[in-house]
């Protein structure tokens, strides 16, 4: 019923005006009534007979609560009343609202959680599981963005898209009641019980009965001179904010440094690497990961992480950030003996982290002995009011867990203290086992005990201690090294680098009083001490950990597959395992648990019997693991025992050749390739809700168009060019490298299609998808040869963006052509591309969907994330369903928009609301204005304000041609699909 209650609060939070006027007439229980019911027939959930029925409630519940789990959400609804699949319309709605007041105690109590990190969200989640109704919450968050896994950072620069991170949404907050406060927290006021919040336009001040500190960690930044974070080129690694600086920088740049060679440094390094930098990483111990590996094993590590191209120095002391008007030029150091200059325009410090303890600092509170909050087993601190879990909670004043792991263990643990009082549940400490895949090498240590740690049995050699087995194969990049008592009865620890699948039967094992009777040579060998593991062949009991990051026990999960959970999203809904570094599912025993408890269920799903998972996480989980036939699938991730005849027929051999290594269009001819690519597009945006940064990079390619010049490609045109960096680093073009990013997989799936016909199919999908007229696409355009053929910044004559617009002018009055207003300045630009006045006006309407963003064109204030958007571009914002299919979802959240419905195409751009720009949370720049006051272009503004069709109509003409111009086609007519 809670649930249900938040899911109400979702729906009418969709038309906060209209409710917001009601509250005013004091009617605001009706009006939600209303509002609800309206919501209920515009996504179609009543049938004709005025019920809701079972399965369209469940369509319209999994996407307002994706973490609540498939039978849960039965059982709510046989609360409600629903019989024979479905219950009166009235009823339902009229039960969600008689329910609030009774389900609410007004004595709720405030809890208000500072940091909305990955340890926080768990708090968060785990706290409105077990007894959310007896409290109200609110989150203080400094970053723009829901709470996102840390763990995984590094994978930004494969997509771009914060959203892919995300472990939270704000539709999940509206849906709990969870109240989002986005600022600094800048002082605890334990007297009054009050947090002071800086949100940058206002001071506000937040009052809590519970205080819980999730503040997490800060990077170390060491005073070596020149280290300076205000000058261009230093950066440090924590947040979604320092990529995209990162990533901005290194447009410019051609060499990285890297601080630091532990877990964070060598997470930096592939960073830069991904960026296409030459990168070197500077650590100042003997050999990489020291705290995590022994010496034999860092070696290794470091030869295999230069083989992908990273140079690696080791023992060395930074001495010097050297740097002029232009920010970094290069970085001192001193390497065997010998000061030396390493030429680099960037760096990242990754020296380690320290506790976020200022504001506990400043009010009182007690500090641990080496940094942090000191909390007890229950997570206390000296004031009772106030709590601290995660990187800041410094265990009985020792130790600072600086892993997700014991985060997650922390906030359980005090959402149980919080939700029963009665709790014996305490944190006596907690497993800082690791495992990674660091710049494409596998590394992973682990130990049973915290003496295997802190008394660096890892790296010991004395016999009286520890019995010492290593296998070592350069020629594979193959490390195992267990450390066993002298006597070998007991598995202490282990590393692992190179080959990691037996992590989790090894690290099950460590925590064991002995092994079994195996031998540590038999160990070495690959031999496991005997388990009951029910037969599924995971070698794990119902104690052992699956998931390390969330400590969820193999009963567990068995349990939520039994009540339901039938798949790895299932899963992650219902215990959390899986969500935080993955590999239990990626390269860990989660599948294998998963395919034979289904099987004993007699559940059928999936491609096949032996292989219960659908073909996209076949294809992913083959892809981690390295797998390539039908029998190694099996063997490592299904049942075999479930095998039928028909098993390798059912996966299919387009998927099988998927993942031995062919390309998605293997077998298909140029016109099969490009009609199985447009299909494929478009589920991509329907996915992400990329629709305006894939159609702006199709302008964006065809708009350096010159209809003066003759050759290919120096005339410009839809040649592909601009994924190379002379191009894609103008100005004009910054965050297009994320749309190239988004195209680099089909690019490799489909082999036949050019560059630039994949661009402009893009933007076609993209506007035919929300709504927008079919363009009269032809392919077959050949591609420019490489970076010699991108245009110059100031070739076209008319812009120093090689000819592609500016929405404002410069400092000087000017725009870049040279024009001092903006109805010129246009023409300038589309008159060398051969279009007249109606064009540019039927052209400048695509900006009907889109958003600026401070960080590209710095042209408004509003920025990338939730914090910086303006109220149409939240992730629940007050026009919200702003596709023009209805649906919901707004791709990454921020910036400005020129239209409230920014992922629908249509005339709404030249509409009155718009264009008189009394609504100042909407963008309408000069070159926008021009379109309205000038003479010529306006009888064309006015007649798309009044005929959608005829906006329709010529958009069209003018994109196919937009498109098509300079381009080169093979055959000569082009391809139709």
């Amino acid at each position: 019923v809670g649930q249900l209650l938040g899911a109400a609060r979702f729906i009418s939070s969709r038309f906060p005006l209209r409710c917001r006027c009601a509250a005013a007439r004091g009617d605001m229980a009706a009006s939600q009534k209303k509002v609800v019911k309206e919501a209920f027939a515009k996504w179609q959930l009543v049938d004709s007979s005025g019920r809701v029925t079972v399965e369209s409630l469940h369509t319209a519940m999994r996407k307002i609560m994706p973490e609540v789990s498939d039978p849960t959400l039965r059982e709510i609804y046989a609360a409600v009343g629903i019989q024979d699949g479905s219950v009166r319309y009235e009823d339902f709605v009229d039960f969600i609202f008689s329910s609030t007041e009774s389900t609410v105690p007004s004595t709720a109590k405030s809890v208000v959680l500072v940091g909305w990190g990955p340890v926080g969200n768990s708090f968060l989640s785990k706290l409105l599981e077990k007894g959310g109704e007896r409290f109200s919450f609110t989150v203080i968050t400094e970053e723009s963005y829901p709470a996102y896994n840390r763990v995984k950072l590094t994978s930004f620069f494969q997509h771009r898209d914060p959203n892919a991170l995300a472990l939270s949404t704000l539709e999940w907050c509206l849906a709990n009641g969870v109240k989002l406060v986005f600022g600094r927290a800048s002082q605890i006021n334990r007297e009054t019980k009050t947090v002071d919040v800086d949100c940058k336009s206002e001071m506000r001040s937040v009052t809590y009965d519970e205080l819980v500190l999730a503040t997490g960690s800060k990077p170390f930044v060491p005073p070596t001179p020149g280290l300076d974070l205000g000058i261009k080129g230093n950066f440090v690694y924590r947040t979604i904010d320092d990529l995209f600086a990162i990533t901005e920088r290194s447009k410019t740049a051609k060499k990285a440094a890297i601080i630091g060679g532990g877990l964070l440094g060598l997470e930096a390094a592939k960073a830069a690497h991904d960026l296409k930098l030459e990168t070197h990483i500077l650590e100042m111990a003997p050999h990489l990961m020291p705290v995590q590996l022994d010496s034999e094993a860092g070696g290794m590590l470091k030869s295999m992480v230069e083989a992908l191209g990273p140079v690696v120095h080791t023992g060395v002391k930074i001495l010097e950030i050297l740097s002029d008007s232009t920010g970094v030029t290069g970085i001192k150091i001193l390497e065997n003996g010998e000061e030396l200059v390493l030429p680099v325009e960037l760096v990242i410090c990754s020296a380690g982290v320290r506790p976020r303890q200022e504001l506990a600092e400043a009010c009182g509170l007690e500090l641990g002995s080496r940094g942090g909050v000191k909390v007890d087993g229950y997570m206390r601190t000296s004031d009772p009011c106030i709590s601290a879990v995660g990187e800041i909670a410094s265990y009985q004043g020792g130790m600072c867990y600086q892993l997700s792991a014991p985060g997650y263990t922390q906030a359980e643990v005090l959402a149980e203290k919080l939700a029963q009082a009665s709790s014996t549940l305490a944190f006596t400490g907690a497993d800082i086992s690791t495992k990674l895949k660091l710049l494409g090498v596998d590394v992973a240590s682990f130990g049973g005990h915290m003496d295997f740690w802190f008394k660096r049995h890892y790296m010991s050699d004395d016999t009286s201690i520890v019995h010492n087995e290593v296998l070592k194969d350069g020629s594979k990049g193959l490390y195992k090294k267990l450390v066993f008592s002298p006597d070998g009865s007991r598995l202490l620890g282990g590393i692992l680098v190179g080959d990691v699948a037996d992590f989790s039967k090894l690290t099950a094992a460590s925590k064991r009083s002995d092994v079994g009777g195996v031998s540590p040579a038999e160990m070495l060998a690959g031999k496991m001490p005997p388990v009951d593991d029910g037969g599924d062949g995971t070698n794990l009991g119902d104690e052992d950990d699956v998931c390390n990051c969330h400590c969820v026990k193999k009963k567990t999960i068995r349990a939520a597959i039994e009540g339901g959970a039938h798949d790895f999203a299932e899963i992650k809904r219902c215990t959390k395992a899986g969500t935080g570094c993955g590999t239990c599912i990626t390269t860990g025993p989660q599948p294998k648990l998963l395919a034979h408890t289904l099987h004993k269920m007699g559940v059928q799903k999936g491609v096949c019997p032996s292989l219960p998972f659908d073909a996209e996480d076949i294809e992913d989980l083959a892809k981690a693991r390295q797998l390539k036939s039908y029998e190694e699938l099996v063997s490592s991730i299904g049942y075999p025992p479930a095998a039928t005849e028909g098993d390798k027929a059912a996966l299919g051999s387009s998927l099988l050749e998927r993942i031995s290594g062919k390309p998605k269009g293997a077998g298909l001819d140029h016109v099969g390739q490009l009609r199985a690519l447009s299909a494929d597009l478009w589920k991509f945006v329907d996915k992400v809700n990329c629709n305006p940064i894939l159609l702006r990079l199709a302008w964006h390619d065809a708009g350096t168009y010159d209809k003066s010049k003759t050759e290919f490609p120096d005339r410009g045109g839809a040649n592909g060019s601009i994924i190379y960096a002379p191009e894609i680093n103008h100005g004009a073009n910054n965050g297009l490298n994320k749309a190239v990013k988004y195209l680099e997989p089909f690019k490799a799936d489909y082999p036949l299609v050019s560059w630039a016909d994949l661009i402009q199919m893009a933007g076609a999908v993209a506007i035919q998808h929300c709504g927008g007229p079919q363009i009269a696409m032809i392919y077959g355009r050949k591609d420019a040869s490489g970076p010699e053929a991108c245009p110059g910044r100031t070739s076209r004559g008319t812009a120093d963006n090689a000819g592609l617009p500016d929405a404002e002018a410069g400092g000087d009055g000017k725009f870049a052509c040279g024009a001092t207003d903006a109805a010129t300045h246009l023409r300038n630009i589309f008159y060398r591309m051969g279009f007249d006045d109606k064009a540019i006006v039927a052209l400048s309407g695509a900006h009907t969907i889109g958003r600026a963003f401070n960080e590209r064109s710095g042209t408004v204030s509003e920025g990338y994330g939730e914090a910086k958007a303006c109220p149409y571009t939240k992730a629940v914002g007050v026009s919200c369903p702003i596709r023009g299919d209805g649906k919901n979802g707004v791709g990454m959240p921020g910036g400005k928009s020129w239209t409230t419905k920014w992922l629908k195409f249509d005339n709404e751009y030249f509409q009155p609301h718009v264009y008189e720009e009394k609504d100042p949370n909407l963008l309408w720049a000069s070159s926008d204005r021009a379109l309205h006051i000038d003479p010529e272009f306006r009888k064309y503004f006015m007649l798309y304000k009044d005929d959608q069709s005829a906006f329709f109509n010529d958009f069209a003409v003018a994109m196919k041609t937009l498109c098509e111009q300079g381009a080169e086609f093979e055959p000569p007519e082009g391809i139709k699909i």
